[in-house]
């Protein structure tokens, strides 16, 4: 038995673009939770196609309700504590103070939460009826994600509104409404918009307008709704 005589030279020049690339490594490192969020700013139907194409886990989806539970908690501590409007609870007993904060997680973290999950179903069916092709996990997929990305943006106004009120007495003109109402309101407009966005995709509809239009009228029923029953209920009291 021979063997060849090892020979001599330079080594071949070996670069990394000549390694075969991993597609699960490299879809980890590209999916952060930065660059989805990045992605669904951009671009909400490509960013719940991809999510709804991973076949998200149950316990994932409600991490991200549950991380959108959180944002919305502290939108409404801004507006509620550290507001030095008249809605600011600051000078509040400590006793009334630890009761509308309880009560304050209980709407964020047990209400929220359910009201997402009934919505899904409602949408999914509601869908279903029009010709959509989603599921309801897809539509979960979709809306769960949705709250996620929309929530920072309400925070954003509620900091916006906070500032405003600081500058109200010394400026008047930060107390007008036509300054506090797009603040208090842009988180609800940016959540129905991506919903929308979501929906449309989750449900391979072509164009997401009409479901924006349709999720609109809906969000200004509701919050018709919410602010008779609030009048009802404050006069009772």
């Amino acid at each position: 038995m021979t063997h060849e005589p090892l020979r001599s030279g330079p080594l071949p020049d070996v670069t990394l673009a000549d390694l075969e690339r991993d597609p699960e490594l490299e879809r980890l490192t590209q999916d952060t939770l930065a660059a989805r969020l990045k992605l669904s700013f951009s671009d909400m139907r490509e960013a719940t196609r991809r999510l709804i194409d991973e076949s998200p886990t149950e316990p994932r989806l409600l991490f991200f309700v549950l991380m959108s539970d959180v944002i919305f908690f502290l939108n409404f501590g801004l507006k509620f504590v550290i507001s030095p409007t008249g809605d600011s609870m600051s000078d509040a007993l400590p006793r009334e103070f630890a009761g509308a904060i309880g009560g304050l997680i209980v709407l964020c973290f047990i209400l929220r939460t359910a009201s997402l999950y009934v919505l899904s179903a409602l949408v999914a069916g509601a869908c279903r009826l029009i010709g959509g092709q989603g599921t309801w996990r897809d539509t979960r997929a979709g809306i769960f994600w949705a709250s996620l990305v929309a929530a920072p943006i309400g925070v954003l106004g509620a900091l916006v509104v906070t500032a405003f009120g600081y500058l109200a007495p010394i400026m008047p003109i930060f107390g007008e409404p036509i300054l506090q109402m797009p603040a208090q309101l842009i988180g609800v407009v940016a959540f129905v918009f991506l919903v929308s966005a979501a929906v449309a995709e989750a449900h391979r509809f072509s164009r997401t307008s009409p479901v924006f239009i349709s999720f609109s009228v809906f969000t200004v029923a509701v919050l018709l709704a919410a602010l008779y029953v609030w009048g009802y209920v404050r006069d009772a009291l």
